[in-house]
């Protein structure tokens, strides 16, 4: 059964998903986070602004040392030890659903053929993942604007990224 307050359940780890997302991303950025911009570093040497797609992903770093998914299992630690276990179940099923979803399309964002780009949804969000590539410093939400529009970090730059990927 199905009750109003899941609903709101829901909600909230959807705006939790989307905030933590940008935190730890934006955080990826910082020298001072240590092992996870170390990692994350690696992405950009692997995608950097003369090559934003590639053929196949590349990623140098191994999916064992994945840093993202290790705050996200901490994260859902946490919720499993602090909710009900019908709350776990909705919470867990969300953002493990939503990292999957995530970690699919950033690999389509840099791919040069994917499948998705007859999707005009898609383009956008690849776009603006492209751009982050360009100006690191913006851009850091995957599928919401939102965050990065409240924190003055998001950039609509279609001119530089015409330029960029036409070089490329």
């Amino acid at each position: 059964m199905f009750y109003l307050s899941d609903l709101l359940v829901v909600g909230f780890t959807y705006l939790f998903m989307t905030s933590f997302e940008n935190a730890i991303h934006k955080a990826s950025h910082y020298k001072s986070s240590g092992r996870l911009y170390r990692w994350h570093k690696l992405h950009h040497k692997d995608y950097p602004v003369t090559r934003l797609e590639s053929d196949i992903y590349i990623d140098s770093a191994s999916r064992y040392d994945n840093m993202f998914i290790r705050y996200i299992i901490g994260g859902l630690g946490v919720f499993y030890i602090a909710s009900s276990h019908r709350i776990f179940i909705i919470i867990s099923t969300e953002i493990v659903s939503y990292s999957f979803m995530i970690e699919y399309l950033h690999t389509h964002f840099h791919l040069k053929k994917s499948w998705l780009l007859k999707y005009k949804w898609f383009k956008r969000h690849k776009r603006k993942h492209l751009i982050h590539h360009i100006k690191q410093d913006k851009n850091f939400s995957f599928l919401t604007t939102n965050i990065d529009k409240l924190q003055n970090s998001y950039l609509c730059d279609n001119e530089r990224f015409n330029t960029v990927i036409s070089n490329s």
